[in-house]
């Protein structure tokens, strides 16, 4: 027989139920933040883009690229003491002259000069001969047969091999476009690198007769980043369908004899040949920049040059490059290294770049590996989180970074190679941390329902504490000093005899009593212990400190008894309405101070938070006096002590039952306020005066004072009742000679 139960499927509420359960623990917010950090490193906004560059800055900062000797590029320095001996600039083009032709005799490879030659040489004897207004015309005449300094200077350009500067123009307006058809073109291996090449409308170029003397001209203009960073220099731009070469591009092309190839592919540009060699490119054509550090003895001083004072060795061979260093000549740019360069060293280090192979690489498949680092370390962090907890899953994602931060430390030391891992560990801190609010928050809300539930059952500081240390809940206590109270409704049993009918409205009496006294209790600071029937247990002090327990604990007395006198009047009218009859429900409070044991007290299976010692036997003891003295609260004498301002009166000197030990006993009847009221006073002071009477036996005066006491204060009735009884005893059985005043109780 076949089972049936073979072909049944997954219920939807099942599939239901694992959705649900997977979902928890923060993964839909963990999901969305992972899935809007993967759209953002797609789409690559410049601020990461920024951001990444600042990273990239890091890693050449703690590992510069180290120079190899000797070095292949060397600076003729148009510095500040050149400046000071020759003149400011623009120097006459003679001076230069001079210097191309020292260099040059000086076995220079090739010669480049990183700035521009866009107008005639106005110091030029001919250029003067126009420009003084009133010469005289025979010095005019004299001046304008003079040799040309342009042409001295394009005379030892055309000697030697030099490349001028020229500068790509984002605007037509201002620029010369001089020297563009002499600009040699590329060879091309591939598609057609144009697309790929940044396009810019004009050029500006140096006068014709400098630029048709020149061996070659490059681009000096320089690609800043947005903070202001040279980091990548494009090997060539484009004007129209003009490919143009950059200065050390066209310096190496001139060195080396060879024409330049630029090699491309469907993606864009791989990189440009020069002699055989690929220096190879982003896909626009731009080199990242491996900067070596500053090393000012690569530049030497134009002055020394032009003297012919310069040591020759210093320039055979080389790879000259004429800049400057002058700070007035604003010459200045930045690098990931240093700030405040001159902007020519930009142009030495792409060229010791390109002479050493030292470059710095970032391949387009590696912002394809960073995307799927993001995604699959996000994805774990995801899914083992709610499984394995914060704890392991911190460890995972320290794992993670060590790893992914030593990796890419690794392809840039070894490989030159530019991984950027700092978003993808960021998103995936951001999504742990995610997670683990979202558990944090879950654990919260529990702790939460947790705290509310058990709140109707313990005091909500205890509650607190229990829920922030829950390693607490183990059995054992400490001493400590409190104060306790026990709270009993006066003739309960009378009160439940008129609800024998009805158990649910004696049950929702109790209720409503119990809701005001408890809220006093617990508005003072206290901790209810357990409820008995109509009878409340607190104490004070415990769970935490409390400086001022005494003081809570007899504040809270005298409002239980102001908010019983609140729901009586609310009984009465109750009960008129109701045409029944109506028994004011009273109550006796007592109140003791003393050390004792508190804590977590039961067996192992079960243990409440209670407390242990005579003072609490002796707080119960004292609530079942106020029906004897007719006092609503009675202190024993340890509280009273610590609160003397208040409205108290000592009643007597007494051993409850089942102690030997007397104490004195006062009934409290108000605070600090009702202490001052004239006819408490007088009543304390009748009462002090009775009790001096009575503990020196003197009986007749005694009953005098307790007569006067009852017509001054017919509240008093009990209590002079009670004295009054004890004094006719005493009458017919004198007390022994050695009579201390105790009052030792048979009744609790």
């Amino acid at each position: 027989m076949t089972d049936k139960r073979q072909g049944l499927k997954p219920s939807k509420k099942f599939y239901n139920f694992k959705w649900l359960n997977f979902a928890r623990g923060g993964r839909i917010p963990a999901f969305a933040l992972l899935a809007a950090a993967l759209f953002l490193q797609i789409s690559d906004p410049q601020f990461l883009s920024s951001f990444r560059d600042r990273i990239f800055d890091v890693y050449q900062q703690s590992h510069p690229r180290e120079a190899q000797f000797p070095r292949p590029v060397v600076v003729i320095d148009i510095d500040e003491n050149s400046l000071l001996n020759l003149g400011q600039w623009p120097w006459p083009r003679s001076y230069l002259a001079k210097l191309v032709e020292n260099t040059t005799k000086s076995g220079a490879a090739v010669i480049g000069f990183d700035m521009l030659f866009a107008e005639s040489d106005r110091l030029s004897p001919n250029e003067m001969s126009q420009n003084i207004v009133g010469l005289p015309p025979l010095v005019q005449r004299q001046l304008s047969t003079l040799p040309s300094f342009d042409g001295i200077f394009a005379e030892a350009i055309e000697n030697s091999r030099v490349v001028l500067g020229i500068s790509v123009s984002p605007e037509s307006v201002g620029a010369n476009n001089l020297g563009l058809d002499r600009i040699p073109s590329f060879a091309l291996l591939g598609q057609d690198p144009k697309p790929f090449l940044r396009n810019y409308p004009a050029l500006i170029g140096n006068i014709d007769k400098l630029d048709d003397a020149a061996s070659g001209r490059g681009m000096i203009s320089l690609d800043q980043d947005f903070d202001g960073i040279v980091r990548r220099i494009p090997l060539a731009n484009r004007i129209g369908d003009k490919i143009i070469p950059s200065l050390a591009l066209d310096m190496l092309r001139v060195a080396t004899g060879r024409n330049v190839i630029i090699q491309t592919n469907e993606n864009g540009i791989v990189g440009f040949k020069v002699a055989g060699t690929l220096v190879p490119t982003d896909t626009r054509g731009r080199i990242w920049l491996k900067y070596a550090q500053y090393d000012p003895t690569l530049y030497i001083s134009a002055l020394d040059v032009i003297n012919g004072t310069v040591d020759e060795e210093l320039l055979a061979g080389k790879l000259v490059l004429v800049g400057t260093s002058a700070t007035g000549l604003k010459d200045l740019r930045a690098s990931p290294l240093t700030s405040n360069l001159p902007g020519v060293e930009m142009h030495l280090q792409l060229l010791e770049n390109i002479w050493s192979q030292s470059y710095l690489f970032r391949p387009d498949f590696i912002a394809i590996f960073e995307w799927t680092g993001t995604l699959m370390t996000g994805l774990s962090l995801i899914i083992l989180v709610p499984l394995a907890g914060a704890r392991a899953t911190l460890g995972l994602l320290v794992f993670i970074s060590v790893t992914a931060i030593g990796s890419s430390a690794y392809f840039f030391v070894y490989n030159s190679v530019l991984i950027d891992v700092s978003y993808t560990l960021f998103i995936s801190i951001l999504v742990y941390i995610t997670m683990v609010y979202a558990n944090y928050r879950g654990t919260e809300q529990e702790r939460t329902r947790i705290r509310t539930a058990f709140a109707h059952y313990l005091s909500p500081e205890l509650v607190k504490r229990l829920s922030a240390s829950p390693d607490s809940l183990v059995l054992g206590g400490e001493e400590r000093e409190m104060t306790f109270m026990f709270c009993d409704v006066r003739e309960f049993t009378v009160i439940s005899e008129g609800y024998k009918h009805d158990p649910q409205g004696l049950t929702h009496l109790i209720n409503r009593f119990l809701t005001p006294m408890t809220s006093e209790i617990l508005k003072h600071n206290g901790t209810i212990d357990k409820y008995m029937g109509d009878s409340i247990m607190a104490f004070w002090n415990a769970p935490l400190e409390n400086d001022q327990h005494r003081k809570d604990a007899a504040d809270a007395a005298l409002q239980m008894i102001v908010r019983l006198a609140a729901l009586n009047a609310e009984l009465r009218e109750e009960a008129e309405r109701e045409n029944r009859a109506f028994k004011a429900l009273r109550v006796g409070i007592g109140l003791n101070t003393g050390v004792c044991i508190v804590g977590n007290l039961g067996s192992e299976q079960r243990f409440d938070y209670s407390v242990l010692g005579d003072p609490v036997n002796l707080a119960s003891r004292l609530e079942g006096q106020t029906k004897e003295y007719g006092f609503s609260i009675i202190l024993g004498e340890s509280t009273a002590t610590a609160i003397p301002d208040y409205a108290m009166i000592e009643l007597d000197l007494i051993a409850v039952k089942g102690k030997q030990e007397a104490v004195k006993i006062f009934g409290l009847l108000g605070n600090e306020e009702h202490a001052k009221r004239t006819q408490f006073i007088e009543a304390k002071e009748a009462i002090e005066t009775f009790l001096s009477l009575y503990f020196s036996k003197n009986w007749d005066e005694a009953l005098n004072k307790l007569n006067f006491i009852e017509s001054m204060n017919p509240r008093l009735e009990k209590f002079v009742t009670l004295y009054r009884d004890r004094i006719r005893t005493f009458t017919v059985t004198p007390p022994p000679t050695d009579w201390d005043g105790v009052f030792r109780a048979t009744r609790k």
